[in-house]
């Protein structure tokens, strides 16, 4: 009996701690939180709102915390997300593995050509910067979101300053035939869904990391 109430102790504790939403950043006095859009410092356009939306829905579950879209001088603190990527575009998008033009699209290439490989796959790499900090200025918010801001150090209001890796794979499409005048347009879909899916594992990651952290 006692062995079976211990395994249900250490079950439902386990449980909970997954399942807990209440706010944890009360601990530093922090009951509403200002959320403005993400900046994006990549070189990919237009990836601002999804990551912005994603975020601020998850972070409602936190029963206690009190959002606010956009920068509002009011609240007890504000969180500044700012979206990066390697400096080329060649490394934000890198090539993966290869695929045979010839063997996959045969008609377009043509014949008596010898083989040449295209990009099969590409990995996405970007990153995101989430900082904490509690009533800023103006002047420390400018300051945050230049290019020394990840090297502020954490303080009694600068609460969280980290860099979150973000990675994702996904397969180029390629036609053959009248097929390959869309494929440009269906490789920008390819990779709108992957930014998509990103801005998911983005949300989930600095929820979680403001949850377990402390």
């Amino acid at each position: 009996m006692r062995i079976l109430l211990l395994i249900f102790l250490l079950v439902g504790c386990s449980g909970y701690r997954f399942t807990q939403q209440e706010n944890p950043l009360s601990q530093y006095g922090i009951q509403s939180l200002s959320v403005p859009m993400f900046y994006n410092y990549s070189n990919l356009p237009d990836v601002s709102a999804d990551f912005t939306r994603e975020t601020y829905s998850l972070l409602m579950g936190f029963s206690g915390l009190k959002l606010r879209s956009g920068y509002h001088p009011e609240t007890d603190a504000v969180m500044i997300c700012i979206i990066k990527s390697p400096e080329k575009l060649a490394d934000t998008l890198k090539r993966g593995s290869s695929r045979v033009a010839n063997q996959v699209a045969p008609k377009a290439v043509g014949t008596g050509r010898e083989k040449f490989y295209i990009p099969g796959t590409t990995i996405m790499n970007l990153s995101i910067q989430v900082i904490v900090i509690k009533k800023p200025t103006e002047e420390e918010l400018a300051l945050l979101k230049s290019g020394i801001g990840d090297q502020v150090k954490l303080t009694s209001r600068v609460i969280f300053n980290e860099n979150i890796p973000l990675n994702s794979q996904y397969t180029r499409e390629i036609l053959d035939e009248k097929g390959v005048q869309v494929v440009a347009t269906q490789n920008a879909g390819v990779q709108r869904k992957t930014l998509e899916a990103l801005s998911k594992q983005a949300a989930i990651q600095v929820r979680d990391m403001i949850l377990y952290a402390f």
